[in-house]
């Protein structure tokens, strides 16, 4: 493997074997670092010093209320390094967010309880290197440790946060973290990167720089979901895992594309939240349904022009997709072994559509232009029969 690499910006990215002692020795940590990190994951190899505050946590209880908790415990720490996944990471910045700049608090709790997306206002956020933060990635997909949103799990539900401050000052990208990251997850994570750059782009005018850049990256993950679908990813291709998971924040792939033009995201969320899975499982258990009502010219799904265009980009890395984009994509998730979610209950489809209509319907923007009965009819169409496996618990990423 070759050696340390460096991407500056906004986010300073320290990728490459042996990128966590590198990175962690000349940040500024003090002498009393809040260390908030996966109790799975140990923090050997990190060179803490004794005052250092060391938090274990369950990703599982990274609700509000810990939050808070961690808020308090951070209370007078020179800085604030996370070791973990997105929830953990996510937490992290969040908790800077707020003791940076308290008075947040209010505003965000009040915004949390009608809009699923709560947007930080910049114009209230104390700038200043006074509690710099570092994020050590054990996983790719989200790129939470590049991005400047992160998510919250509030007695509402999930919230989407958005706002400068919710940047990190650094982020480490070691393929030590990812060994032992399972095979589901690697799969999983890959079909996030291609998800997170072609949801868009189906939503979303043509542009030369930003389709160039997806089409790299939409082209790049699957090939790389491909090796493993073959056998095991090599640390080499883990890092190139997590490097196109932070290029989808950091490259023009996602710019001037429209804000909210991937409605399946915002369905997908609800349905995870209430059924208690995870998110790719719940949104390849929808998207199909949505890829056809844009296949058959509804355009507040998004583009038909668009996806048959998008769509090009998968079946050049894998040929011998089907056209259609809705078969194309369970025949992908059919190849690659990954998992969707078992039909939930007449009641429980209920209440996520309430929940999409609550959280992100008229007269908020995100899903403003659709009705009741077409939230509804995805779910109904989703969960039919005909599309929902294989299940969770199965072999995934097989031949």
């Amino acid at each position: 493997m070759r050696g340390i690499v460096e991407s500056s910006g906004r986010v300073r990215v320290t990728a490459g074997a042996g990128a966590t002692a590198a990175a962690f020795t000349r940040f500024p940590r003090g002498d009393r670092p809040l260390v908030l990190r996966d109790a799975a994951v140990s923090h050997e190899g990190l060179a803490l010093p004794r005052d250092a505050i060391d938090v274990p946590l369950e990703a599982a209880a990274l609700d509000s209320a810990m939050i808070a908790t961690l808020v308090a415990a951070g209370r007078g720490a020179t800085s604030i390094v996370s070791l973990g996944g997105g929830s953990v990471m996510d937490a992290a910045k969040i908790v800077r967010m707020l003791l940076v700049t308290p008075q947040l608090t209010g505003p965000l709790q009040s915004l949390a309880r009608r809009s699923g997306l709560v947007r930080v206002p910049d114009l209230l956020v104390r700038r200043g290197p006074d509690l710099p933060l570092l994020l050590i990635s054990t996983t790719f997909g989200t790129g939470t440790e590049t991005s400047r949103v992160a998510c919250l799990a509030t007695s509402w539900g999930r919230r989407l946060l958005s706002g400068s401050r919710l940047q990190a000052d650094g982020a480490v990208l070691d393929p030590v973290h990812t060994a032992t990251l399972p095979r589901m997850l690697q799969g999983e994570g890959l079909m996030e990167v291609i998800l997170r750059v072609l949801g868009p782009a189906v939503g979303s005018a043509p542009s030369l720089a930003a389709d160039h850049d997806a089409r790299g990256i939409v082209m790049a993950a699957t090939g790389l979901a491909e090796q493993l679908r073959a056998g095991r990813l090599s640390p080499e291709q883990r890092l190139f895992a997590s490097q196109l998971s932070a290029a989808t924040h950091r490259s023009w792939a996602l710019v001037g594309r429209r804000t909210y033009a991937a409605p399946h995201w915002y369905l997908a969320n609800e349905l995870s939240w209430e059924t208690g899975t995870r998110k790719i499982p719940a949104t390849l258990a929808i998207l199909p349904a949505i890829w056809r009502r844009i296949a058959d010219g509804d355009t507040r799904w998004g583009s038909p022009e668009r996806l048959a265009m998008c769509w090009t980009w998968m079946r050049e890395a894998v040929p011998g997709l089907p056209e259609d984009a809705g078969d194309g994509l369970i025949a992908l998730r059919s190849r690659w072994g990954l998992q969707t979610i078992s039909a939930p209950a007449p009641a429980v489809l209920d209440a996520v559509v309430e929940r999409c209509l609550a959280s992100w319907g008229a007269p908020l923007p995100a899903l403003g232009r659709l009705d009741r009965d077409a939230v509804a009819s995805i779910f109904a169409e989703s969960f039919d029969g005909s599309a929902i496996r294989p299940r969770e618990g199965e072999e995934v990423m097989g031949r």
